[in-house]
């Protein structure tokens, strides 16, 4: 990939909300899955490669953690996210639509840190795991991949980290919802990010 390419991929990302039906899940054929999935894994593993400033533990480095999903999945869970939980938001039926869905956290360091060292050391892990997760965007957008990156709701609940065997002292930073671009043309709603329109360039200033 050259820069002109780079450029193009940064510009092109964009959130799309696919959301599906949970009595009718979308299936994802085996032969795309079988590549799909792959891609995802290497993408989640490049996205790695960002910059944090302190190491997490001696046994993993990372700040981060990220756990994969697939479509089997992603169907059971908005299954058991609609009637088990009883949620009422969009969170089922994007769960239902998505051909893959990677969580990645955080791990605070100093829960309710209080001296300033810690707000600092907290501070700088949540800012290597947004990086840790635009790199995923990226590289998803590269493959040609529809993603979303939802952070709230009852995906960032203990009782979803448990049912899913998340440790409840991580902190969720981003839900990203993958569609393979095999499955675009299904007849699912499709909602594009409410603030891509109002974007500027006046957050830039020279100082000199």
């Amino acid at each position: 990939m050259n820069i002109d390419d780079l450029y193009r991929v940064v510009r092109e990302r964009r959130t799309v909300k696919v959301l599906g039906t949970v009595d009718e899940p979308t299936v994802v054929p085996t032969e795309v899955a079988m590549i799909r999935d792959a891609q995802v894994r290497e993408a989640v593993l490049a996205a790695g490669m960002a910059p944090f400033h302190y190491p997490r533990s001696k046994e993993i480095a990372e700040p981060w953690r990220a756990y994969h999903l697939w479509n089997e999945q992603t169907n059971a869970l908005a299954t058991y996210l609609s009637e088990e939980l009883g949620d009422k938001t969009k969170i089922p039926q994007l769960c239902a639509a998505c051909s893959a869905l990677v969580l990645i956290t955080w791990l605070p360091e100093f829960p309710g840190a209080e001296e300033e060292k810690q707000r600092v050391i907290e501070e700088e892990h949540i800012a290597a795991t947004s990086a840790m997760t635009q790199n995923l965007l990226l590289l998803l957008t590269g493959h040609g991949m529809g993603n979303y990156w939802s952070s709230g709701g009852v995906l960032r609940t203990p009782a979803f980290f448990d049912h899913l065997g998340i440790s409840t002292g991580e902190r969720l930073m981003g839900a990203i919802f993958i569609e393979y671009p095999e499955m675009s043309d299904d007849g699912h709603v499709r909602k594009a990010g409410a603030l891509r329109e109002k974007r500027s360039t006046e957050w830039v200033r020279d100082l000199g």
